[in-house]
């Protein structure tokens, strides 16, 4: 009841063209391009990253800022459908059986203060449409560290990562052996976040480790 009566109140307009109803409506979603890239790092234990949007692309750019940073919550169904779409594009079906998906976590204080994980809702919107599994918190924050958004040069944002990540070891961990685990991310800039994910990942022996973001800048 809440919720209609703020949509009564605040009614939601599309991000684009200013119509009612959705922050993405239909016809403008259909006007975000998917991007048709892979990145390959043979020599890295992160093997390649999905990256399912163009970095010019003014509305994926808002999307993106509002859902992180404005918190809204609902942007995850239309953002979540992209990544549905590209990872179709990419992801034979004789393989999705050996896909899980990790989420990248929040520290519990960011989290707090956000109230939702992002990434987690990401990839629960493509478990919802593909049935492929999502482990949540099996990665953990260790260390509370600042956004890498707020840190300006590429070195620095590799040392501000830097061991922020564990394992959470009340978890049965085999569940990843052997698997293709794909980290999901909202945004990739040098890669530090998701490698370094990958790093803490690989000690569980899955058979590949891909990352898959709706943006690289």
């Amino acid at each position: 009841m809440w919720k209609t009566i703020i949509n009564l109140l605040f009614p939601i307009h599309c991000l684009n063209c200013k119509k009612e109803g959705e922050f993405i409506c239909s016809s403008c979603f259909k006007k975000i391009e998917i991007n048709k890239k892979f990145y390959f790092d043979k020599t890295d234990i992160l093997k390649k990253t999905i990256v399912v949007g163009n970095n010019d692309d003014d509305l994926l750019k808002q999307a993106i800022y509002r859902y992180k940073y404005d918190f809204i919550k609902d942007l995850s169904k239309p953002l979540g459908k992209l990544m549905v779409i590209k990872l179709k594009k990419v992801i034979p079906r004789k393989i999705r059986n050996d896909i899980i998906f990790v989420p990248i976590p929040l520290h519990p204080k960011r989290l707090r203060w956000r109230g939702f994980n992002q990434s987690e809702l990401l990839a629960q919107e493509i478990n919802q449409k593909l049935n492929i599994p999502v482990v949540n918190n099996l990665l953990i924050r260790t260390k509370y560290a600042l956004p890498q958004v707020k840190v300006q040069k590429s070195f620095q944002r590799w040392k501000n990562i830097n061991n922020v990540f564990g394992l959470n070891l009340e978890m049965n961990s085999g569940i990843v052996r052997n698997k293709i685990i794909i980290i999901v991310d909202d945004i990739s800039t040098t890669g530090a976040t998701l490698k370094e994910a990958a790093r803490i990942l690989n000690t569980l022996k899955p058979k590949q480790i891909w990352g898959l973001v709706l943006k690289k800048d």
